[in-house]
């Protein structure tokens, strides 16, 4: 188990990590850089890592923990879907924002996994995914929704708050709770009927 220390220490690293491959592609971002970056040694970097691959993977892997800890766990007990729906876009925005837009800039990347790590990865994106369709098959159970493919609209959900991340940035005139509340009325809107 990882100390708070080195738990903290990891998060500079992946954050820093994600940011340059956001920035420069898997591809064009080296060991080095990301070394350079939170100011270690290259060999110290690879007592973490064993590769460039593994640190994607890492990376990956906590985005996902984040989405686990900052939206799903929170979330879960709401017992009325819609309020659940809200809470579930209002989080995964939130954390988005707080946590780094780079993390979604880099889900692209994900083909560059092995095909082991890309396979875990994908089941547990799949099931962030069904999380967000299972309260939407609830509001259709209540007649909520308006006549749509589940699916495509949880996808169309996770995308409208993964695009904050391509358009966000400092000159943009918005602040987060503005941008976070503004990305929950639009999310919802085009699935939500009114009541």
């Amino acid at each position: 188990m990882a100390t708070v220390e080195g738990q903290a220490r990891n998060e500079e690293v992946f954050r820093a990590a994600a940011e340059l491959m956001a920035q420069k592609g898997f591809g064009g971002t080296s060991i080095g850089d990301i070394a350079q970056a939170v100011g270690m040694t290259k060999a110290g970097l690879y007592h973490h890592i064993s590769s460039k691959q593994d640190m994607l993977y890492q990376i990956l892997n906590y985005g996902m923990d984040l989405a686990d800890t900052l939206v799903v766990e929170p979330t879960r007990d709401i017992a009325d879907p819609e309020q659940r729906l809200r809470e579930i876009v209002r989080r995964y925005a939130r954390g988005l924002i707080e946590s780094g837009t780079a993390f979604a800039l880099i889900a692209s990347e994900r083909k560059c996994l092995e095909p082991l790590q890309g396979e875990e990865f994908e089941r547990r994106i799949e099931g962030f995914r069904s999380y967000i369709m299972g309260t939407l098959e609830e509001l259709n159970a209540k007649g909520r929704l308006y006549p749509q493919n589940i699916r495509i609209t949880t996808m169309h959900i996770i995308k409208t708050i993964l695009g904050i991340a391509d358009w966000r940035s400092p000159q943009f005139p918005a602040d987060a709770d503005q941008i976070v509340e503004e990305t929950v009325n639009f999310a919802l809107r085009g699935a939500l009927k009114p009541e």
